[in-house]
């Protein structure tokens, strides 16, 4: 996995083949993260939601990647965002 796809080191995930489609859903871990806004950190997840990464192909398989992500609420009543979503380099 780190070989065919180094930006999901780090991320948790789940494989799996049906036919010709391999399915890969990486997630993301439970450690707090800073808000987009003011940076202070936040584990208080609010909902969880999925992008969708990729349609590729290897060895003539195609290979569809999502990602589920944390929308997090932020502590700091001076910030102008009240939730915010994770970011995943």
């Amino acid at each position: 996995m780190r070989i065919l796809f180094p930006h999901l080191a780090g991320l948790g995930s789940r494989r799996s083949a049906v036919g010709s489609t391999v399915r890969i859903e990486a997630v993301t871990g439970e450690d707090p993260v800073g808000c987009s806004g003011c940076g202070t950190l936040s584990g208080r997840v609010h909902s969880r939601y999925r992008r969708r990464l990729s349609d590729t192909s290897i060895s003539g398989r195609e290979v569809v990647i999502t990602l589920r992500v944390r929308r997090l609420f932020c502590g700091n009543s001076d910030c102008g965002k009240t939730t915010f979503a994770e970011q995943v380099p």
